[in-house]
Parts: C-alpha cells; sequence; structure tokens
C-alpha cells in the first residue's frame, strides 16, 4: 500500500502542516502575557490570583487546537479528490489520512503538555498566567493533560472527517439534514433545561462526572466518527 505517498501528500506543505499551527500558538501565548502583566501592574497580586482562577477557562489555546481539528474537515475536502485523481486507492487514502491524523494528535498533545509543564514549574510564566493548564487540555497532572488533548485532537479530526465524507456522498441533502437534526437537539436540550428539573439535576450529574468518564465520551464519539467515516469513504464521490 502507498501509504507513505498520502502522508507526504498531506505534509508536503510544512508551513501548512507544523509552521502556522505553532506560530499562531506563538502569537496567541505572546497576546495572553501581555494581558497577565498588564493586570499585573495594574490589579497588583489580587488581581493576579483572581486572573489565573478565571483563566482556567481561558479558550486562548483553541488558537492552536481550531486549526487542527479543521484539518479533519479539509482532508477529505481538499486531499480526498486529489489523491483519487493522483491514482491512490479509497483503502490507501483511509490508511495514510488516519496515520497523519493520529501523528498530529499525538505531535501537538506532547508540544501542549510541555507547554504546560513549563507554565505549571513557572507559576504561569511568572505572571500567574494560563494559556495550556486549561479545562481544554486538562487541569490535572502532565499525563491527564497528554492524554485529553490526544484524544480530544483525533477525536475530532475523525468526526470532521465523517461530516465531510458525508457530503461527499450524499451532497447537499445531507448538510441539510445534518443542520436541521443539529438544531432540533440543540432546542431540545435547551428546553429541556428551562421546563424539567429532573433533566437539569441529569445534565448538571453528567457535567460533574469524573476525568476518567469524560476521557471515555471522547474516545466513544472518536470512535463513531471513525467508524461512519471509514464506512463512507468506499462509496463517497470525489466532489
Amino acid at each position: 500500500m502507498r501509504i507513505r505517498n498520502v502522508v507526504q501528500l498531506h505534509t508536503v506543505n510544512k508551513l501548512q502542516a507544523f509552521g502556522w499551527p505553532l506560530i499562531i500558538m506563538g502569537f496567541s501565548l505572546a497576546i495572553v502575557l501581555v494581558i497577565a502583566a498588564l493586570v499585573g501592574g495594574v490589579g497588583g497580586p489580587e488581581a493576579l490570583e483572581g486572573m489565573n482562577t478565571g483563566m482556567m477557562w481561558n479558550g486562548a489555546i483553541f488558537a492552536l487546537l481550531g486549526p487542527l481539528i479543521g484539518f479533519g474537515f479539509t482532508a477529505m475536502g481538499q486531499y480526498f479528490p486529489l489523491a483519487l485523481g493522483l491514482g491512490l486507492t479509497r483503502r490507501e487514502f483511509a490508511a495514510g489520512t488516519a496515520l497523519v491524523f493520529a501523528g498530529n494528535a499525538a505531535f501537538y498533545a506532547i508540544i501542549v503538555t510541555i507547554g504546560k509543564v513549563i507554565e505549571v514549574a513557572t507559576g504561569g510564566f511568572g505572571l500567574s498566567a494560563r494559556f495550556f493548564d486549561v479545562v481544554y487540555t486538562g487541569v490535572g497532572e502532565w499525563w491527564q493533560t497528554l492524554i485529553q488533548t490526544f484524544l480530544l485532537i483525533l477525536s475530532v479530526m475523525l468526526v470532521g472527517a465523517a461530516i465531510t465524507t458525508a457530503f461527499h456522498r450524499w451532497g447537499q441533502s445531507f448538510l441539510w439534514t445534518f443542520w436541521l437534526t443539529l438544531a432540533v437537539v440543540v432546542v431540545a436540550f435547551a428546553g429541556g433545561l428551562i421546563v424539567s428539573e429532573g433533566f437539569r439535576g441529569l445534565a448538571t450529574d453528567v457535567a460533574a462526572m469524573g476525568w476518567g468518564p469524560w476521557m471515555l465520551v471522547v474516545a466513544v464519539v472518536g470512535a463513531i466518527g471513525a467508524a461512519v467515516w471509514l464506512g463512507l469513504v468506499r462509496r463517497a464521490q470525489a466532489r
């Protein structure tokens, strides 16, 4: 199988594959540090303590995670038709792309984990800032951040690939059905929270699950995305 050719297809543009995500991450980190320095200079230690707690929900890390998550969509949208045009088989493309997904998730999970270790060891880079040590990538031990970040990136890549493949398979009909279904689910969930005390209690219990059960949920979502993607890629049309 020509898996290596598929890997090269995804990574031939090194700036796009590795450079821009790291550049954007560095730029976003610099902005967070400038904000932390300003807060410390104006508000003093008490302001820094409050900022550190609030930054637990800081979404700046998505400056790195966002493009990686979007790679799941572009892998099928851009590279699938190109791969077939170059004579690669669907099985070769799926195997090589899955390898790239896993490699990307592992590489950037290590980057985030190293950043978290440095951040925690230096007290938020000396400014009580949080960039890597946030809820989205795990605020527990370093190995939890490694696992959580890996699962998050890989699972969303697989789900993104599944959604794009379904579009290749069924076209606009799928998009309308998907978005209408998603809207119904969101409205039903919001309505349940508003009108049902029992549903609110259930939602609270689910939200309060421990780290392990949540990682299992993320892994199951990723596995479903992978199953759908691999099941559809054999019949998807190159659009």
